[in-house]
C-alpha cells in the first residue's frame, strides 16, 4: 500500500508531507499503520461526506490523504472542521511519521 499525506495551515502555517509504502516500513510500524487504516474505515469514506464547505478559521489545518491499494486510488481532502473522529488516530500517526522523516532529512 502506498500512502501520500499532506498537512498544511495552522497559526504556524506548517507544510508537512509523508509519502511511503507499507512494505518498506519496519513491520511494527507497517502493522500499526495498516491497523489504523482499517479501523478508521478511511477507504469507505466519500469525499462528499468530508469536503470543507468554507475556508474555516485562520488556524485550521488542511489535510490531503491519498492511498493506493491494489490498483485502486482513494483521494480525500478535508480540514479540522470536517475530519471524522474515526480518522484522527490515523492522522496523528501519519503526522508522527512525517515529523520523523523530516528530522532524518
Amino acid at each position: 500500500m502506498h500512502i501520500e499525506f499532506e498537512i498544511s495551515g495552522g497559526y504556524a502555517n506548517i507544510d508537512l508531507t509523508y509519502r511511503g509504502d507499507t512494505d518498506k516500513l519496519p513491520p511494527e510500524t507497517a502493522n500499526k499503520l495498516l491497523g489504523l487504516i482499517e479501523s478508521s474505515r478511511v477507504l469507505e469514506l466519500q469525499q462528499s461526506e468530508i469536503a470543507p464547505g468554507t475556508a474555516g478559521p485562520p488556524d485550521v489545518f488542511y489535510y490531503k490523504l491519498i492511498i493506493y491499494e491494489g490498483g485502486q486510488k482513494k483521494s480525500l481532502s478535508f480540514n479540522d472542521a470536517t475530519v471524522p473522529d474515526q480518522l484522527k488516530p490515523l492522522l496523528e500517526f501519519l503526522q508522527e511519521l512525517a515529523w520523523e522523516r523530516l528530522r532524518k532529512d
